[in-house]
């Protein structure tokens, strides 16, 4: 079918049409030399280049991409101060600048993004922002650069917590970038917004201070709203943020720098596997809020994606039929418009994790194979998803042929050992070189960047 009608197909239509055979075929793996880090990665087509940031190392990798593999180009380090942490990095599309998202030491202190040069690793900015950002990414015409700022770390204070309200910082990247434009967008409460996370869900928040895990009431209060992933639409009319903790999506009017609509992801209800019993069976009848962490546009910008990894428990030991659990264990999507849903996976993606071999059964009353991150492409003219699985350690192929039935096509291992999360793919990227499509994808737990290419 062609791509730029599919939108438009009615569902009759669209259901009728066959999923042409495709899969992922591994390439390359890149070993950075360390145990773990490499988390995200971005891409710059023009130049044929991969940033790769090292959050155990506080540096950041830029490689060169080709049909033949991955090989190393640059290595840039000593970008941070003690206690500093880098989160995320991300490529302009045009300029030789890469933006780097560094958390502050103190967890309530601003953050700042570094602008190195590229190819030297020269610092040309270093910009304050929100408090703890947490990723970035650049407008496709390169004319903004948008952070979102979690604020999710807590302080002791008397006999509770405190903690930093979330927010974005919205940067024009005009002119060099000492001169970038920086504009801190405040969130609302969000209080009884619909298909968000509410009261009734019996929710806690489980979060790591001082070496102690401490569980948290949270609400949607502006200081419990944690922006945790950035998406523009082609156009760059409209950022997407996912809101992972509180179920939500916002979309930003960029020309405007100021939240357009603000969207409840509500639940996904399908059979999952629920037990740690050694064996893979799926007849638990899971309802589960979704609770995005990446989100991706199609390329037409007509849908968002979102991989719904999960992050909230239930205030229960065992999780009850019908009773909300954290994350989807699902790749959703909705109208980007609207925000309406459309579909989801369902089951797909464990199920395919398990005839892959790589199901992480210890993950079973928890979220199973924790879809990470998404990017969606079109090749041979039809609309493709990949999904990062982080706990199945591999990477889910998915036909939106028809966009109202999404269909797992396959899900490749990433190493010997998937299915133990001691790879764990985190940032995902896409790429086409000389005429063929590519995938990367940080392996956070391996200290590896995988390449691999769909072949049709």
């Amino acid at each position: 079918m062609k791509y730029a009608k599919y939108s438009v197909l009615t569902s009759a239509l669209l259901m009728s049409l066959q999923v042409t055979a495709a899969e992922l075929v591994p390439k390359d793996m890149w070993a950075s030399g360390f145990a773990k880090g490499t988390e995200i990665v971005s891409i710059q087509a023009q130049s044929q280049r991969v940033a790769v940031s090292n959050s155990e190392e506080g540096l950041v990798d830029v490689l060169g991409i080709s049909a033949k593999g991955l090989h190393a180009q640059s290595r840039f380090a000593d970008l941070v101060e003690e206690g500093e942490e880098i989160t995320a990095v991300a490529f302009h599309p045009k300029h030789d600048y890469l933006a780097i998202a560094v958390r502050h030491a103190d967890a309530l202190q601003r953050g700042r993004v570094l602008v190195l040069d590229a190819t030297k690793g020269a610092p040309l900015a270093s910009l304050p922002i929100g408090v703890w950002p947490d990723s970035l990414a650049f407008s496709p015409d390169g004319q903004h650069l948008l952070v979102a700022n979690e604020g999710e770390g807590y302080v002791p204070l008397g006999k509770g917590f405190v903690t930093a309200r979330g927010s974005l910082s919205l940067l024009k990247t005009a002119g060099e970038p000492a001169q970038w434009q920086h504009q801190e967008i405040s969130l609302p409460a969000l209080h009884g917004h619909p298909d968000m996370v509410a009261p009734q869900h019996g929710r806690k928040l489980e979060r790591e201070i001082n070496g102690a895990e401490i569980t948290l009431p949270f609400d949607n209060s502006p200081e419990h709203l944690e922006p945790e992933y950035v998406a523009f639409s082609p156009d760059g009319r409209f950022a997407y943020v996912s809101l992972q903790e509180n179920n939500a999506v916002l979309q930003l009017d960029i020309a405007k720098g100021s939240i357009a609509q603000v969207w409840g992801m509500g639940m996904t209800q399908h059979a999952a596997d629920a037990k740690e019993d050694g064996q893979y069976q799926a007849d638990f009848a899971l309802t589960a809020l979704r609770e995005p962490d990446g989100i991706a546009l199609t390329p037409d910008g007509a849908y968002l994606l979102t991989a719904d990894e999960g992050d909230t428990e239930p205030k229960v030991k065992k999780l009850k039929a019908g009773q909300p659990a954290g994350g989807g264990r699902t790749l959703s999507i909705f109208n980007a418009a609207t925000g309406a849903f459309v579909a989801d996976t369902g089951a797909q993606l464990d199920d395919m994790a398990s005839a892959a071999g790589v199901y992480p059964d210890a993950r079973s009353p928890a979220k199973g194979s924790e879809p990470e991150n998404v990017v969606s492409f079109v090749a041979d003219e039809q609309l493709w998803a990949v999904v990062a699985l982080e706990r199945a350690d591999a990477l889910a192929l998915v036909s939106l042929e028809n966009i109202a039935e999404p269909k797992v096509v396959q899900v490749l291992p990433l190493g010997e050992g998937a299915g133990s999360g001691e790879i764990a793919p985190e940032g995902l990227a896409h790429v086409v070189i000389e005429g063929r499509h590519y995938v990367v994808t940080g392996l956070e737990e391996s200290g590896q960047v995988a390449l691999l290419e769909l072949v049709l």
